[in-house]
């Protein structure tokens, strides 16, 4: 995986979500954005689930773009990102997980190529309210319906096992 870009999830791992207790909606196959690598475990990388406006119903962009608009020390208004891809995109940042190579099925393809992320500011935006999200999990284990903290206890022992 490089940052920044954009892949496909196996859906081993959806399973494994669903068996560590956690849920994960992934009806429609989205794409997830690999935001950046663990500053702490090589091999594990930050990802976070996309979607677009075009099966939004209002209410639902009423109330994204209200989280959003929150007053920055809300956590609530680091939970989503609207932004661009290749199209008009919401991160969703509070649905976000730790990933490895294993649970990749592939690069996402836009106009035939790999799409990757390239504007700067809006990297650093989602940085930002990545790292915000990830504290809150840190403080508040499993707070998140994916369980974030359970996939990353996982991939840490399964990436130990695998250095052996």
């Amino acid at each position: 995986m490089i940052e920044n870009g954009f892949y496909k999830v196996k859906q081993e791992f959806i399973e494994l979500i669903r068996k560590l207790g956690g849920t994960y909606e992934h009806v429609k196959r989205r794409p997830i954005f690999c935001c950046f690598e663990d500053k702490y475990t090589k091999g594990m990388y930050w990802a976070i689930p996309t979607s677009d406006f075009s099966h939004r119903a209002p209410q639902q962009i009423a109330k994204i773009n209200a989280w959003v608009s929150l007053p920055s020390r809300d956590i609530r208004s680091n939970y989503y990102h609207i932004g661009h891809t290749n199209k008009p995109a919401i991160y969703r940042i509070s649905n976000c997980f730790p990933i490895t190579d294993k649970y990749i099925e592939g690069e996402y393809i836009s106009k035939g190529r790999h799409l990757v992320l390239a504007d700067n500011a809006e990297i650093e935006i989602i940085k930002r309210k990545l790292a915000r999200i990830i504290f809150d999990e840190n403080r508040h284990p499993n707070k998140y319906e994916q369980h974030i903290t359970s996939i990353r206890d996982y991939l840490l022992e399964e990436l130990a096992k695998d250095a052996i």
